[in-house]
């Protein structure tokens, strides 16, 4: 079953439902209408008690320029603020975009 890819950072939770604040992508190659598409290799940023995520797993048969995509199946992990850098739970994507969809 295909699943909407990753596009805009407001549409990736962390673990307290926060929204993210912005991605950092070294995907400039392949874009949707709102940007480029989410890879694995994207750093999330949140505004809270999370500070940043990393994606863990990725899309299983699309590629975007050798790296896994990100669609809703995709999950990650959510660092907390430092000195510590802890853990502070999974991260997922609620709304990807509708018009792309990838397994």
């Amino acid at each position: 079953m295909t699943l909407p890819v990753s596009v805009l950072a407001s549409g990736v939770l962390n673990a307290t439902a926060a929204p993210g604040t912005a991605k950092i992508t070294a995907n400039a190659r392949v874009t949707a209408a709102a940007g480029p598409i989410g890879i694995i290799t994207d750093v999330m940023q949140f505004s809270g008690p999370t500070v940043v995520g990393n994606w863990i797993v990725g899309s299983s048969r699309v590629l975007v320029n050798a790296i896994p995509l990100v669609n809703q199946a995709s999950t990650g992990i959510s660092i907390g603020p430092p000195p510590t850098f802890l853990p502070s739970g999974p991260m997922t994507v609620s709304q990807g975009d509708p018009r792309i969809k990838a397994l």
